[in-house]
């Protein structure tokens, strides 16, 4: 796991100067990620896409023109949902290509977002309104804190992990990279879960999770989880 990043109440070397933004991926993400980059001062200019699609700005191609366009931008974002295994592959590829060519992706966090002192985030996090991040969380690179979702104090989240609306990551937990965390589940204090995994929709996990699995909801135990 890994979730170097800079302090929240450290200034965004990005954002201290000018504000121009590119985004990667053109789908109903995309206008999250725009609508609380604007509020953070930037201006939206285009999106590049796999499918000729923007929700937001122009389009103008895909990483290829991107890298062809970098200059006219200070800032990338990826706004490509996490919301399944295939997406976050995806993910991660876009990811290695961004650290590849050294593009900047500055961390997004809405004002209407609380985060507590010394929460740190890395490279391209992206927190979403009415989270709540508590005291000396960390959220690592490119990381998704979608909306509502509740960060206890001391959990690390990894890299390329998505955590959904309304989840509850309790205090001291540990989770993996390029995993999901589904919409409404609760990870109780101190839990670990593996690098890779998912996490269903209204799970309560209970147990460490290892890399790789896949925890649903057990029917005839409503709350319990069950991990294969």
């Amino acid at each position: 796991m890994s979730t170097a990043g800079r302090r929240y109440d450290e200034q965004d070397p990005v954002t201290a100067g000018a504000k121009r933004l590119a985004l990667i991926g053109g789908g109903g993400f995309s206008k999250e990620i725009a609508e609380v980059a604007q509020m953070r001062g930037y201006t939206v200019e285009a999106t590049y896409s796999s499918q000729p699609t923007a929700q937001v700005g122009t389009y103008r191609g895909y990483l290829d023109e991107l890298l062809t366009d970098r200059a006219a931008y200070d800032g990338v974002a990826l706004a490509v949902g996490g919301v399944s295994r295939a997406a976050i592959q995806a993910r991660a590829e876009i990811i290695a290509w961004l650290d590849r060519h050294a593009l900047p992706c500055p961390p997004l966090v809405s004002p209407h977002a609380i985060v507590s002192q010394g929460v740190t985030l890395g490279v391209g996090a992206f927190v979403a309104h009415g989270v709540i991040v508590n005291v000396d969380a960390q959220l690592g690179r490119f990381c998704v804190v979608n909306t509502a979702a509740i960060i206890g104090h001391d959990a690390a989240i990894g890299d390329n992990t998505t955590i959904s609306p309304a989840a509850f990551i309790g205090g001291r937990c540990a989770i993996g990279t390029d995993g999901l965390v589904g919409p409404l589940a609760k990870v109780l204090q101190g839990i670990k879960v593996g690098d890779r995994s998912m996490i269903g929709m209204g799970c309560t996990v209970l147990r460490t999770v290892p890399d790789d699995a896949v925890v649903w909801p057990r029917p005839d135990n409503y709350g319990a989880s069950s991990v294969s």
